[in-house]
């Protein structure tokens, strides 16, 4: 769920040949990628078993992937977009910040639009503020959470966290049909690049997974049902991440001049520029990366 809006800054009517805007929106959205990496020494490491409230040891690293939204994320962004001579075609710019509230996480972006005939093409590049975010901490463990005899050694595991807003861009291209103006369909491939975690168990640091890099396409198409209300459907194909398809009803508090329901069908002009100079900016929503490393170091006193 989002709200979106999107409003002229300078005077935009039939004769106008520029446009400067603001845009912004709210909603729940955006993604965390996550990997966990579990190990210790001589690749020993005792996981919790709430079944015996002891340590269950263990003889092999184990790896874990996971991805989870990321709550309320909120934009704002600045657009120009001006017309050609003959108003076949328009160029824009636009920048962007969002704000991912429950990870206290920015990103900006740029982007570039250019929209011919009933030809549109868009490209945006995104990039994570701050630094990489660490922690680590070393947890030293009583005698009674193994199940035999410290006798006096050491007992411990050590977590390490990173995270990090991902950078990337996307590039897409939409085409519209004269005939059938309120059909849209497009394919859009993008591109994170993702988060390296390293290990930092005995041996030192160690490079061993990286969190959230990835690529993708998505195919669709957007369906102007009524004047208000559009369908947004499409399938995304991830080499990493979950595919699949995706649906979204929108509803515009303006009227479209094309609707299969209620509005026009096909226009003669050979361009839909105009009539796209006040449509919303297309991005992609926010990622970010998150790696968790657990070293443990288990070493009874008869063994050291």
């Amino acid at each position: 769920v989002a709200v979106e809006t999107l409003q002229p800054l300078t005077h935009y009517d039939e004769n106008s040949k520029s446009v400067l805007f603001v845009q912004g929106g709210i909603g729940r959205g955006g993604q965390e990628h996550s990997a966990s990496y579990y190990h210790g020494y001589n690749e020993i490491w005792y996981p919790y078993n709430p079944a015996t409230g002891k340590g269950d040891q263990r003889y092999m690293a184990e790896k874990y992937e996971h991805t989870k939204s990321l709550g309320t994320v909120a934009n704002v962004g600045l657009g120009y977009r001006h017309l050609s001579k003959n108003e076949h075609a328009y160029v824009g710019v636009n920048a962007f910040v969002d704000r991912a509230f429950s990870e206290n996480a920015n990103r900006v972006s740029g982007g570039l639009e250019y929209v011919s005939g009933l030809n549109e093409v868009r490209a945006n590049v995104y990039r994570g503020l701050g630094s990489v975010k660490s922690q680590s901490d070393m947890i030293h463990l009583p005698q009674s959470y193994f199940t035999f005899d410290l006798d006096g050694g050491a007992a411990y595991y050590m977590p390490h966290t990173s995270q990090k807003v991902l950078s990337g861009y996307d590039v897409s291209y939409a085409r519209t049909f004269k005939n059938a103006r309120w059909a849209r369909v497009y394919v859009d491939a993008y591109h994170w690049s993702g988060i390296k975690v390293a290990s930092y168990g005995s041996d030192g640091p160690l490079k061993v997974f990286e969190a959230g890099k990835s690529n993708g396409v998505q195919v669709g198409a957007t369906l102007q049902v009524t004047p208000h209300v559009s369908l947004d459907l499409g399938y995304t194909s991830d080499n990493k991440y979950a595919s699949g398809a995706y649906g979204f009803i929108k509803y515009t508090l303006g009227t479209s001049k094309f609707a299969w329901h209620g509005g026009k069908h096909s226009d003669d002009a050979i361009t839909n520029a105009r009539a796209r100079m006040l449509d919303k900016v297309k991005r992609s929503p926010m990622m970010i990366g998150r790696g968790y490393e657990e070293y443990w170091g288990v070493v009874p006193w008869d063994n050291l």
